[in-house]
């Protein structure tokens, strides 16, 4: 009977197991599609796509099942940008905002600082030098994918494209928009018109 039970745990085990290594292997092999291929919007030859990550089967798929962003009210927001122009653009001074229904806009956050959402003690005075205190557990807010999937396009040549993701603290909700702003040609500084579509695609 002990082996038995010694058999069905190491199966157990060893599904588990499988099952680790099919996410990792589903968040490694991530690849972000065309703009198009998302809720999107074209001005000036530039077009700009983008898909909110609000499920659990999606964030697996991006940055694997141990990173809950959405259980610590982190959104993450897919972006790519296509440049159709003649010209390089100039992302240096993106500003990116996520807007709720009701007009609220919620900025960006860098990525370096989300292992520091969440923290019951954040903003009662009380400065907390370490991450979300989980003893006993990584913390699931320091997945280096956070870091290396975050949009880190600086320029972007003509004929390119560039995408990544953008963090927002907030939760989903219906009718939400993303806000883009402070693209420029360069070298001469024009500014491109700004990009506010709504991230729900019709197709989905």
């Amino acid at each position: 009977m002990i082996r038995r039970t010694r058999l069905v745990t190491s199966s157990i085990a060893f599904i588990a197991a499988l099952g680790a290594i099919a996410a990792a292997r589903s968040s490694a092999d991530f690849k972000a599609g065309r703009a198009a291929e998302y809720a999107h919007q074209s001005s000036d030859q530039v077009t700009i796509g983008a898909k909110a990550y609000d499920k659990p089967e999606l964030i697996a798929q991006a940055f694997g099942k141990k990173t809950d962003l959405l259980k610590y009210g982190v959104l993450p927001v897919l972006v790519v940008i296509e440049n159709d122009r003649s010209k390089t653009l100039d992302l240096r001074d993106m500003e990116v905002n996520l807007v709720a229904a009701d007009g609220r806009h919620a900025p960006a956050v860098n990525p370096e600082d989300i292992p520091f959402l969440g923290n019951p003690r954040r903003g009662q005075g009380t400065q907390v030098p370490m991450p979300v205190p989980l003893p006993r557990k990584r913390n699931p807010l320091t997945g280096p994918e956070i870091v290396s999937r975050a949009f880190a396009a600086k320029m972007l040549p003509p004929g390119d494209s560039a995408s990544g993701f953008f963090y927002f603290e907030a939760k989903p909700e219906r009718g939400d928009k993303l806000y883009l702003n402070g693209l420029r040609e360069t070298p001469s500084g024009q500014d491109i018109l700004y990009f506010e579509f709504p991230l729900a695609n019709n197709r989905e």
